[in-house]
This record gives C-alpha cells, sequence and structure tokens, in this order.
C-alpha cells in the first residue's frame, strides 16, 4: 500500500511539473491508474492532459466526464460528455452519462434527450428508463413520465418512492384509475401515511367519487390534523357536496392553522354569499384577494355581490379581473353583459353575449372531439 501511495505522489508530482509542451507524456494509464486509487482531482488533470495531447480522443473526454461527474462538477462533466459525443456518436455508455449529469443539475428538459437516444439503442436499460420518467416528471410532463415510470416500478416493487411518484404523475396527468392502483398499493405498505390518503383523497375526486374522497382526507388528517391544506382540501371537497356546514368548519379549521390561506377565506366568502350574508362575504373575498391577487372564484364573487348592490363600476372592474386571470370561461363575461344590460349600453352588452355563446360552443366542440377519439366500445 505504501509503494502504491509514493507512485501516485510522484505521478501527481511529475503531472504539475510537465510543461504543456511535453503533455504527450501522460498517458491514459497514467490517469486510468489514479482515477482507480480515488484521486479523483488529481485524475482529472491527468484526463484533461491525456485531451490536450489528443483533442480527438473521445474516449479521453468521457472518461474525464466520469471523474468530473464523481467530483460532483456536473456543469464540466456535461461539456466533456458532449465533446466525446460529438467526436464519436456512438460511444456506449455517454449518452447515459450525460443525462444522469444534467439530471442531477435539475436540468430536466436538457436530460431527456440524451436519455432518450439510450433507450433507442438499450430498451432494456431500466437506469435510463427510470432517469426519463424522473425527468419527465422534473419537467412537468406527467403522461411521458408515467409511460416510463410504470416500466421502472414494475422492476422494482419494494421502491416506495419510486412508486409514489408514479401515482403522483397518474394524478396530476389525470389517469385517475392508474393512480388509484398505485395508491392503493403504497397504503398497503404504509395503511398510516397520510400523504397517501390525501393523494388517494385527489385521484378519487379526479373520478367525480366526492363522497370517497372525503372519507380518504378524513383519514389523512386524523393521521395528521395539523398539516397545511389538509383541512382546507376537505372543506372544498365538502362545498362541492353542498355541505357548507361542513365545509365551514374544516375551512375555519384551517384559518387556524394557516391564517393567511387566501382559498380558505375565498370559499368561506363565497359559503357566505351563497346564503345572502354579503356584509359577511365581502370583507372575506376582498381579504382573499389581498393575499392572493390570482383568486378568480374570490373576484367573481365580488362581482356578484357588486350587482346585487347596484355598484356597477366596482363590479365590472372585479369582474374584468375575473376574465383576466381566465379569459377562457363564459360566466365572468355573462355577468357583464347583464351589467352593461342594466347600464342601458345594449352595444357593449351584445358583445359580451356574442362572447359567451363563442366560448360555449368551444366548449362543445372540445368536448365532442375528446369523445371521437374515445369512442366507447
Amino acid at each position: 500500500m505504501g509503494s502504491e501511495k509514493l507512485a501516485a505522489g510522484v505521478l501527481l508530482v511529475a503531472l504539475l511539473l510537465v510543461p504543456r509542451a511535453n503533455a504527450q507524456t501522460v498517458q491514459p494509464s497514467d490517469a486510468a491508474a489514479l482515477e482507480k486509487q480515488g484521486k479523483l482531482e488529481e485524475a482529472a488533470k491527468a484526463w484533461t492532459a491525456v485531451t490536450r495531447q489528443n483533442p480527438n480522443d473521445a474516449a479521453a473526454f468521457a472518461s474525464l466526464g466520469l471523474v468530473l461527474s464523481k467530483e460532483q462538477k456536473y456543469a464540466e462533466a456535461t461539456a466533456a460528455y458532449r465533446k466525446a459525443i460529438d467526436l464519436k456518436p456512438d460511444l456506449p455508455g455517454v449518452r447515459l452519462n450525460l443525462g444522469l449529469a444534467e439530471f442531477k443539475q435539475g436540468h430536466f428538459e436538457a436530460a431527456i434527450p440524451p436519455l432518450r437516444a439510450t433507450l433507442a439503442t438499450d430498451p432494456h436499460n431500466i437506469q435510463a428508463t427510470t432517469l426519463l420518467g424522473l425527468s419527465y416528471y422534473g419537467f412537468r410532463r406527467f403522461a411521458e413520465a408515467v409511460q416510463y415510470l410504470a416500466v421502472a416500478a414494475a422492476s422494482d416493487t419494494s421502491n416506495t418512492q419510486l412508486h409514489q411518484t408514479l401515482a403522483q404523475s397518474c394524478l396530476l396527468a389525470k389517469k385517475y384509475s392508474c393512480a388509484l392502483q398505485e395508491f392503493e398499493k403504497l397504503q398497503q405498505l404504509n395503511p398510516d401515511s397520510w400523504a397517501v390518503h390525501m393523494f388517494t383523497g385527489e385521484a378519487l375526486d379526479g373520478e367525480g367519487k366526492t363522497e370517497e374522497a372525503i372519507t380518504e382526507f378524513q383519514t389523512a388528517l386524523r393521521l395528521a390534523p395539523r398539516e397545511p391544506n389538509l383541512n382546507f382540501a376537505l372543506g372544498f371537497l365538502y362545498w362541492k357536496a353542498e355541505k357548507y356546514d361542513e365545509a365551514v368548519a374544516a375551512l375555519n379549521a384551517e384559518l387556524a392553522i394557516v391564517p393567511g390561506n387566501a382559498q380558505a377565506l375565498a370559499y368561506l366568502g363565497d359559503i357566505a354569499m351563497q346564503k345572502g350574508e354579503y356584509d359577511k362575504a365581502l370583507p372575506l373575498l376582498r381579504q382573499a384577494t389581498q393575499l392572493q391577487g390570482d383568486n378568480r372564484l374570490a373576484y367573481l364573487d365580488i362581482g356578484k355581490i357588486l350587482v346585487e348592490q347596484k355598484q356597477y363600476p366596482e363590479a365590472l372592474s372585479a369582474l374584468r379581473e375575473a376574465v383576466k386571470l381566465d379569459p377562457t370561461q363564459p360566466d365572468a363575461h355573462f355577468r357583464i353583459g347583464r351589467i352593461y344590460q342594466l347600464m342601458g349600453d345594449n352595444a357593449a352588452a351584445a358583445k359580451e353575449f356574442a362572447k359567451v355563446r363563442e366560448l360555449k360552443q368551444k366548449e362543445d366542440q372540445d368536448l365532442a372531439s375528446k369523445m371521437a377519439r374515445n369512442p366507447t366500445p
């Protein structure tokens, strides 16, 4: 062991003292020996010297990239890998290493092409499959993530984190049946996970199973009674089910944990508005817009209340904010049209009602096209 350390030390000194003009004295075997001994910094310098003496040595650039990756110098590593690929596109393993280095930098979009190229030549490479699925997940392309994560998860049934990422991808891709299957497996592995019950509830809600979703969120809250957003989610589900008393209790419970939850304030304001309690609703809704400027429900409800109070200019202002936040929804346009009618501006009202018809027609066309693509057998 002592002689090996002495040899490595002598080699390092030689590398540092050799002028660039004599860099050809550094051999790939020298760099490989340093790397094998775990002397990564010295190995990187040696591989750099090898690439300088032979700028067309693709394998040397690939080896340099690998050493730099081991040093967690991923930006430098990706540059070395890309140079290796430019010199020799079919060099084995380099595209996978490039994808991994990009992934570890959080460059999910950049990781996708080299990982796809890896699978094109090696379709059964499970590491590339897993990384590609995770890259699509990180890049928020959830449908593509499901495609690869499903394969990866099937090959590693005990990897809870991988299965949870697959389940979340299914959920975010609105593939609710897939999500429920995965969350059911996760519940069997860990029945006391509040997060799994929460996600299961979200998937059930996506399938329109509101009552079952409520049960899952109730279970999640029993397991984690102080977890932010759980009470809000339960309150929202009660609101959907028109169980307003239960919704108010859950939303107030959320505000006891997170006093600045704008969504909870907005839905409390909406419930008060539906009960005709305008004096109670308006302060809640206005507070929600102050805390969260893109709270469309709050602006829409403010507009509704102000119309009832015949404060037409203020109502128009609120409803126009709702339109800005989502121009595809016809409801705000309809209410703006009604205000113009009440103000006697029939031309402006006609424009708004025409917009309502246009948006509703687009909704019908979109639904028809979806049904045409997914015919019932």
